[in-house]
């Protein structure tokens, strides 16, 4: 079996070659798009690794050009820009899979190894896509929930949901309904709006009165804090998803839904109905890199067309710093606030709500996100190196020199790049500083 890699990150590609190679495949390596395509008019192959961020062009126009009448070869798509539009685009266009850098060989050595062992495999059908709902940010944790929604905007199974309240999933319910490229009504339907005893008959209907569940024959339904069903309307529902003409059923829950399982709140038979496609949202608080986007979308929003407004630098700093309870629901509050309140264009920290201000003044609070930003940056910066040493790990010296020679790098300039201030206020030998210094920097 032959599988093109087409990927410009040398590390990386001399790393997937070694698993393809492991699995008895052949690797052919192209480390631009233009090189890419010529290798396929030369000769065939049974796979494609694809990179979508090459020199010379996207990947998404390489995956373009590879649909020809006969669908071209499957593709996997790996990628350090995890977007929503790139994933939704990838799966409208037949992208067999969708993997997140920095890889996880092993998750990804299964995905090879399920092309490698069978000769023939015929990529899913492509999508339409509709681009009338937004979801915005680019942070690990919602990369990987962009690649899940892409995948279920290709199949009209049950989706469940699950993240906390605030954290955008009646938006992602909407994306998902939205991209499925059908006309058909996605109906909205909350669990605490009605009394326990009024529930059966507004989701599931009685008598000669439809449901709601009836009235999105044809269509999905939304049900928002699923986990709240009492038991027998969750009977209910469990049997009437399995009829015909059943609308597709999107779940939503803050709940540990298995847990509700094990405690008799929650049906296992409607569990393992609702979550065979499953979409985890993060908190705000683990997608901080995200805020600076999310707010100035959300205050554009606020402030309408008519007013050009613009987040201080100091303003973004207190909402770096703010633990946001309530997810992108209490942002986009606190930006509708500040549109109320800022006459002027540029939006200061006392334009915002009192608790965000005065959270953000807690040298603690500050503390404890600097902490857990550094947290994540050294586990994204440690598994890129993992993943670019596919035949040994790197040895922990080096991988401490190198850390040690970062932080010398930015302690230097803020004392005058003069090494004995510099030991002098670390409780540091002079001597040994000199020597790191001269040995690393």
């Amino acid at each position: 079996m032959n599988v093109l890699i087409i990927e410009d990150e040398h590390a990386l590609a001399a790393a997937l070659s070694t698993l393809v190679r492991r699995l008895g495949a052949e690797p052919s390596v192209a480390a631009s798009g233009q090189s890419g395509l010529d290798k396929l008019t030369k000769r065939s192959f049974d796979l494609i690794v694809l990179d979508l961020g090459l020199p010379d062009m996207s990947g998404l126009e390489v995956l373009r050009r590879t649909r020809g009448a006969s669908g071209g070869p499957p593709v996997l798509i790996i990628t350090a820009h995890g977007t929503l539009e790139n994933a939704l685009e990838a799966k409208r266009l037949g992208a067999s899979d969708y993997f997140l850098k920095p890889l996880d060989l092993a998750e990804f050595q299964q995905a090879l190894r399920a092309f490698v062992t069978k000769a023939e495999v015929s990529p899913p059908p492509a999508i339409p896509v509709r681009q009338n709902a937004v979801m915005i940010g680019a942070a690990p944790a919602m990369q990987k929930a962009y690649a899940s929604i892409a995948q279920a905007c290709g199949t009209d199974a049950p989706v469940l949901l699950t993240g906390p309240s605030g954290s955008g999933r009646s938006l992602a319910a909407r994306v998902i309904h939205a991209n499925r490229g059908t006309h058909s009504p996605l109906v909205f339907f909350r669990v605490d709006e009605w009394p326990e005893e009024q529930l059966h008959g507004a989701l599931l209907g009685g008598g000669d009165a439809a449901g709601q569940f009836q009235n999105a024959a044809g269509g999905a339904m939304y049900i928002e804090d699923i986990a709240t069903l009492p038991l027998p309307v969750q009977a209910g529902l469990e049997r009437v998803m399995g009829t015909a003409g059943a609308p597709r059923v999107i779940a939503a829950t803050t709940r540990d839904l298995l847990a509700e399982v094990r405690e008799g709140r929650f049906r296992e038979d409607l569990f393992y109905r609702l979550k065979i496609v499953e979409i985890s949202l993060p908190p705000l608080t683990q997608r901080t890199e995200d805020i600076p986007a999310l707010a100035a979308f959300l205050l554009s929003q606020a402030a309408g067309a008519s007013r050009d407004l613009t987040l201080a630098p100091e303003t973004l700093a207190c909402l770096k710093t703010h633990p946001w309870p309530g997810n992108v629901r209490e942002l986009r509050n606190a930006m509708q606030h500040a549109a109320a309140v800022c006459a002027a264009p540029l939006v200061l920290p006392r334009h915002l709500p009192e608790t965000i201000a005065r959270s953000a003044d807690s040298p603690a609070t500050a503390r404890s996100h600097l902490d857990e930003a550094l947290r994540h940056a050294l586990a994204r910066w440690l598994d890129q190196k993992l993943t670019a040493r596919a035949d040994a790990l790197p040895a922990y010296d080096d991988l401490a020199e190198q850390v040690e020679s970062m932080m010398l790098k930015e302690l230097m300039p803020r004392f005058d790049n003069k090494p004995t201030h510099l030991a002098a206020a670390l409780r540091m030998n002079r001597a040994t500083l000199r020597r790191k210094c001269r040995d690393i920097l």
